[in-house]
């Protein structure tokens, strides 16, 4: 084993701190810099297009209505089975609605294996949002009802 043994400085280097102020200079010179990271949460990168996030459903565009059909091929395809469908027959008789549509976030691993077998055309019910802030202190904010996946997880704005 090879131990390297330091140098003895000068003796006008250790009166003078001159070690010292050569690693103040770095530090300084790099300070004033521009930032090449992206300081979280205070700043965010935009998203490219095809990010997937968490799954959510959306409403028909035109008539603001539930676009999911409540088939269930979206709990069926999910290789980790975090999505809950309970179907229940829509208010004009005609077709199916979900009743029940929960989604748990602690186990979904955002494959988008939910999305393909929707069977509503051309728009899908179910897509992958942008959404991947979810932090919390609490389980219970995971497990996503209809409702909450219709809106969304609310974003927090930090201020810069």
């Amino acid at each position: 084993m090879h131990i390297e043994k330091r140098k003895k400085l000068s003796f006008l280097k250790r009166i003078f701190l001159i070690e010292l102020f050569k690693g103040l200079m770095v530090t300084l010179k790099n300070q004033f810099r521009p930032h090449t990271t992206v300081e979280y949460p205070k700043e965010r990168l935009v998203l490219k297009e095809r990010f997937r996030g968490v799954p959510r459903l959306r409403m028909h565009p035109e008539t603001a209505e539930e676009l999911c059909v409540a088939c269930g091929n979206c709990a069926e395809a999910c290789p980790d089975n975090c999505i809950t469908v309970v179907a229940e027959t829509r208010a004009s008789g005609k077709g199916k609605q979900p009743k029940i549509f929960i989604i748990d976030y602690e186990r979904c691993c955002l494959c988008g294996l939910c999305v393909d077998p929707c069977p509503t055309k051309p728009i899908s019910a179910i897509y992958m949002s942008h959404d991947y802030e979810l932090a919390s202190y609490t389980r219970e904010k995971f497990i996503t009802e209809k409702d909450r996946l219709y809106s969304g997880h609310e974003k927090r704005e930090y201020k810069k």
